[in-house]
């Protein structure tokens, strides 16, 4: 339930920031180039106005704290105790979905130069983001956020599988669903994992929509119900991610190759813009 919370907090803090700046900039934004020098709010609105500058500012300080926390709670092994991998991730995606929003704001819909290598390479960034969260939530992992490996899979298999034969309706749904999985082709190429998600995606509804039906006709009070049924689908999801987890983990690996340049270009062209807005004497409010 926190969780929930959390992940509710961070799509609304975002979603209400990136909102409410850009109503509040419309009338601005909405103007010709050409016309913009004429507008009464034109010194605080444009790239370098008081306004403008401190949302480039905000947004580039929120993107660096993203990729700073999340990968230091990645890498460095003294952090690994401070909450859930997953927790940081979300956080380091809030932060770096809406420091580029602002930055976005920032440039008013127009840049040049350093300037534009910076905003394309980072939503570049912001873009393979996007697939890599996708790829991330394939691989097995625990609680923690950790990939498990192939014996621990095994492993929280047959832990799920116990649980559930505790009663003759949880017996039958592993016979069951054990069948239906057994019958899935296994992916031997990268294009047929990635393709291969999304046919498992479509089988876990009728999955799901099995399992709920038999535990309706099994008559069990609620709280088995639910239990019974939670403990079914997570034992049916983690036996789909085993079946595209090494095509997807190499996937998953190739993004990496792919992703990180794009990053490294992000900050050096940023620390470049950083470096030139500064020697021609625009610091803000400092």
């Amino acid at each position: 339930m926190s969780h929930k919370v959390y992940l509710v907090f961070l799509v609304f803090i975002c979603l209400s920031a990136a909102v409410a700046i850009g109503v509040g900039g419309l009338g601005y934004y909405a103007t010709p180039v050409v016309e913009r020098p004429f507008r009464d709010d034109h010194a605080v609105m444009k790239p370098t106005g008081t306004y403008s500058h401190g949302l480039g500012i905000i947004g580039a300080s929120m993107i660096s704290i993203g990729v700073a926390t999340y990968s230091s709670r990645k890498r460095i092994r003294a952090l690994w105790s401070l909450g859930r991998l997953s927790g940081w991730l979300e956080f380091h995606i809030a932060l770096c979905l809406l420091g580029p929003v602002l930055v976005v704001y920032h440039t008013t819909f127009k840049a040049g130069g350093v300037a534009a290598i910076c905003l394309w390479s980072m939503l570049s960034v912001v873009a393979s983001g996007f697939i890599g969260r996708f790829l991330y939530i394939q691989i097995p992992r625990n609680i923690k956020g950790i990939e498990l490996t192939q014996a621990q899979i095994q492993e929280e298999l047959e832990r799920l599988g116990t649980v559930l034969s505790g009663t003759e309706l949880g017996k039958h749904l592993v016979r069951e669903i054990d069948g239906f999985i057994s019958s899935m082709p296994k992916p031997t190429t990268m294009w047929e994992g990635l393709t291969g998600v999304f046919s498992l995606y479509r089988r876990r509804k009728i999955v799901r929509k099995f399992v709920a039906t038999m535990i309706r006709r099994g008559n069990l009070p609620i709280r088995e119900a639910q239990k019974v049924y939670f403990v079914a689908i997570a034992r049916t999801v983690l036996q789909q991610k085993t079946i595209v987890f090494g095509q997807i983990g190499r996937l998953f690996h190739y993004w990496h190759v792919i992703h990180l340049p794009f990053t490294v270009i992000m900050f050096l062209t940023l620390a470049v813009h950083v470096l030139v807005t500064i020697m021609l004497g625009y610091r803000w409010i400092l």
